[in-house]
């Protein structure tokens, strides 16, 4: 429970960030996942998941695929996050 907690205390601290500031610690922390080699076997970790989105970001930065904003993909989903 204490690691729950921290967490959440975590998240506000980054809600609370700037966008730009956000969105440079998303893109760190992606980083960390994609090359950390101890996520592999990590039962909490779907690398199938993990090979899928960097598939996407390669389109992305090839200009192969267009990303979208999370406004965007809300109303092509339905309103669907999950």
């Amino acid at each position: 429970m204490i690691i729950m907690s921290a967490i959440i205390e975590l998240e506000k601290q980054i809600l609370a960030l700037s966008a730009a500031e956000r969105e440079q610690l998303a893109a760190t922390t992606w980083e960390s996942v994609i090359g950390d080699p101890g996520a592999e076997g990590n039962p909490n970790i779907d690398p199938e998941g993990i090979e899928i989105a960097v598939q996407r970001d390669a389109a992305i930065e090839t200009g192969a695929a267009q990303s979208i904003s999370h406004a965007e993909f809300l109303r092509r989903t339905g309103g669907m996050s999950k």
